[in-house]
């Protein structure tokens, strides 16, 4: 997939997100990857991976509670991977700062 691709991706994902109100959360590419986080101080945590897999379809991953990616068997767009996370994954990317 082209680079520009990935990013404009990026770019609509991490805005999708934070109009949903996940403001915290921040998505970056690597390689062929759209890699969602929340920053807390100097670190990095993961939250959600999309994997390219075809044109303009990805493959979801989650981190566990020690930042390691879990493969999950849901694929497809920016837009529908919006949604699932959002919605059936919402828990994953609450703001772990609101219960601090």
């Amino acid at each position: 997939m082209p680079k520009s691709s990935l990013q404009a991706d990026c770019k609509n994902l991490e805005k999708a997100l934070q109009d949903e109100g996940f403001d915290h959360l921040n998505v970056m590419v690597r390689s062929n990857h759209l890699i969602v986080y929340s920053q807390h101080e100097d670190e990095k945590e993961n939250r959600a991976r999309l994997s390219h897999i075809a044109r303009g379809q990805y493959q979801l991953s989650m981190a566990d509670h020690m930042g390691k990616w879990e493969s999950t068997p849901y694929t497809g767009d920016v837009n529908e991977m919006t949604s699932l996370l959002t919605g059936e994954f919402g828990f994953a990317l609450i703001d772990f700062d609101d219960f601090g």
